[in-house]
């Protein structure tokens, strides 16, 4: 609403800088109107509450279960004591344990196959269907039938096989996609297809009297390789103190059960497994020295029996003082002759061990022949680390990692080097042997001169006794094995077991969903509003008038609800009649002085009640009994005249054309001292007619004539006649 440009300045607000203020956020506003709209939160927290709701209610239930085994590292080997010293005698090398090395052990994929195929009730998954068919159970063992094949039997792979229970005897499996499958069948009976041949039992009556609560069920096949990757990728192991060597296993899954049976019988293949390579060393020992003392025995016991048929034929029994000197000096070479043999037998077989490209960790150690070779044992001992290298590293790798062929790269020349050392080593063996063969016909040239049955028995007693210390020393390092073996204890052991019943629920987690539903309920009605508000280009608030404009406000009006165009006098009791009111008090106060007591009403588009509001305020005014004047100065698109009943031909545009008079055109209203003029027939030229000096001729009449002009205007953002 607009004055005469001559109104009092002073009653312009404006801020310091002259501007529009700055916007900025009402909370005092924002919270009034959110308490406005409360009634929308409150229904937004209810449907965001139920569907948390459905999300707890159907949604598959997942548990975290953990578990823990504690490992002896390097750190560790020093505490070693008693049967566990001797079997780390045997060894090639020591112990190249260490934490992380265990922890990619764990999570290795061959591991993880070995304990998924000691577990029966894996290859099977077992699903219930609820009564409405929307939730489904893993069930593993609670689910009261079982389902029973043969090794070599035919069964499709991760293919839903449908069951109903009838009663304790019978039960209906189905079979869809194509196939058509539906049949009744005894418990213990089996079923035989070219897909599937299976048979179900059920596991107790209590199982059973659970079915009845379950409308179906169904199961599939597991394949055991999809399976290992999967379980080998979420079995997370973790480190509880980097001093120390706890390890913390930990699986989640729909069953508790399930996931507690696997981390046990994971934990139990991994103590087993490292158990079963200390034990091979110690075997392949005993073997080795089993095969040696086999070749002995005959030999002993020949020998055995030639000396004791020679003593009894020839009854020699004593030996002369002079043969006793030669015999031990024999006694002597025979013992570092033994001890030589000794060590061809391992170089003979360290040398076949090598040509078959075996795994030296089950390699025996050179020391339990008395092989002492120090380059020998070098070039073994970084040929058993390489290895052990390349299996740690296969099982954080793919093959044919650049990593892993180096390794094999570096293996394969420690074997060629390995090779030409024991060939050397053979040969200086052979050479050996021919020097001591060579010191014994010394000693035997002596024995010429004793009697021929005494050089008989000596040469019986020394074949006896060199074949004798022989075997005695193989018994005695044979013993040393096999009690290394027998009282073998694994380096790792299990600190806790995984325990179904302190399994945690990870998912869903009920607490937290009813919190995001709560937050999103009340954030949703929220951050509509603000879009609302955002993209809302009407005025809500006065705020807004004086942050983005220096107009003053001098009062507000209601939608008019009422059937009437002027509620200012047919309904004087209203809301809306008491705001006009106001309005006139307002302008009484602006328009003080005689000559400024002309008001224009206008807008920026059509449409916005324009009319509406000269009229009842220029009705409302006549009330007070001031004489005041309506003009429908509105040319273009006329409507005051149909809002006071006018039905002629003549109006401003009659006058400014000069075809009618002042007196022609005002016509007094139904209401007293409310006269109106008019706007007349539409004009071509409405814009030139209004700036026309008959226009001013007017006003001034009605300055002299009335108290107050209301003139009913053209929109200002459509066209310059306002």
């Amino acid at each position: 609403m607009a004055q005469d440009s001559n109104m009092n300045q002073d009653l312009i607000p404006r801020n310091p800088a002259g501007y529009p203020e700055e916007e900025t956020l009402d909370i005092k506003q924002l919270l009034y109107r959110v308490i406005a709209n409360w009634y929308w939160y409150a229904i937004s927290v209810f449907i965001a509450l139920f569907v948390a709701y459905l999300v707890n209610r159907y949604s598959q239930q997942i548990y975290s279960v953990t578990s823990s085994v504690i490992v002896r590292d390097d750190d560790q080997t020093k505490s070693y004591v008693g049967a566990e010293q001797l079997i780390q005698s045997l060894r090639l090398v020591k112990n190249t344990k260490s934490v992380q090395n265990e922890i990619g052990i764990l999570q290795s994929y061959s591991l993880a196959r070995q304990t998924i195929e000691e577990l029966d009730e894996f290859n099977v998954t077992y699903v219930a269907v609820g009564r409405r068919g929307i939730k489904e159970s893993k069930l593993y063992k609670r689910c009261p039938f079982k389902v029973i094949t043969d090794s070599g039997a035919v069964n499709l792979i991760n293919y839903p096989v449908y069951v109903t229970i009838l009663d304790s005897l019978r039960y209906t499996v189905e079979i869809d996609d194509g196939m058509g499958i539906k049949q009744t069948l005894l418990f213990g009976q089996p079923f035989n297809h070219e897909n599937f041949n299976f048979t179900l039992q059920l596991r107790d009556y209590a199982s059973y009297k659970d079915a009845q609560t379950v409308s179906k069920y169904y199961f599939y096949f597991n394949d055991p390789n999809s399976l290992a990757l999967q379980y080998k990728s979420k079995v997370t192991v973790t480190l509880n103190d980097k001093k120390g060597s706890i390890l913390t296993l930990n699986s989640s899954g729909f069953v508790a059960q399930q996931e507690a049976d696997y981390l046990n019988k994971l934990m139990e293949v991994y103590i087993r497994r490292g158990l079963e390579e200390k034990n091979k060393i110690a075997e392949n020992t005993v073997k080795f020295i089993d095969q040696q003392l086999a070749l002995m025995t005959d030999s002993l016991r020949r020998a055995e029996q030639r000396l004791q048929d020679f003593r009894t034929t020839n009854r020699v029994i004593d030996i002369s003082r002079e043969g006793s000197m030669l015999i031990d000096r024999i006694k002597a070479i025979q013992q570092e002759q033994g001890a030589i043999e000794l060590k061809g037998y391992y170089y003979g077989y360290l040398k076949e061990y090598l040509a078959q490209r075996k795994d030296l960790n089950t390699l025996i150690a050179p020391s339990v022949l008395g092989v002492d070779d120090p380059q020998l044992n070098t070039l073994l001992a970084e040929a058993s680390k390489a290895y052990i290298e390349r299996e740690e590293l296969r099982a954080s790798v793919k093959a044919g990692s650049p990593g892993l062929e180096q390794l094999d790269i570096r293996i394969e020349n420690l074997r060629q080097a390995l090779i030409e050392k024991v060939n050397s080593l053979i040969d200086a063996n052979a050479i050996a042997q021919k020097q001591l063969k060579n010191r014994i016909k010394e000693v035997e040239a002596e024995m010429i001169r004793l009697p021929v049955n005494e050089r008989l028995l000596i040469g019986f007693e020394r074949d006896f006794g060199l074949i004798d210390k022989m075997y005695t020393y193989l018994q005695e390092k044979r013993a040393e094995a096999a009690i290394a073996r027998a009282s073998n204890i694994p380096d790792n052991k299990i600190l806790d077991y995984a325990l179904a019943e302190n399994a945690t629920m990870i998912k869903p987690k009920k607490q937290m969903n009813y919190l995001i539903a709560l937050l999103a309920g009340l954030a949703l009605p929220f951050i509509i509003m603000l879009i609302y508000d955002f993209f809302n280009d009407k005025l809500v608030d006065l705020k807004e008038i004086s942050r983005r404009t220096r107009v003053p406000v001098i009062g507000t009006l209601g939608h008019n609800r009422y059937e009437t165009e002027l509620p200012a006098i047919e309904k004087p009791k209203s809301t809306l009649t008491e705001s006009f009111r106001g309005l006139r008090t307002n302008l009484q106060y602006l328009l003080r002085e005689p000559d400024k007591k002309v008001v224009s009403v206008s807008s920026t588009v059509v449409g916005e009640g324009k009319t509406f509001i000269a009229a009842n305020l220029a009705a409302i005014t006549a009330v007070t009994g001031k004489k005041v004047l309506l003009v429908g100065l509105d040319l273009r698109k006329p409507r005051l005249h149909r809002l006071m009943g006018y039905t002629g031909t003549v109006g401003i545009s009659t006058y400014l054309i000069g075809r009618s008079n002042i007196d022609d055109i005002v016509f007094p209203s139904q209401v007293d001292n409310l006269y109106y003029a008019p706007s007349g027939p539409i004009p071509p030229n409405p814009a030139e007619l209004i700036g026309s000096p008959k226009m001013e001729e007017f006003m001034a009449w009605a300055r002299s004539n009335f108290d107050y002009v209301v003139v009913d205007s053209p929109p200002v953002a459509i066209v310059s006649d306002a």
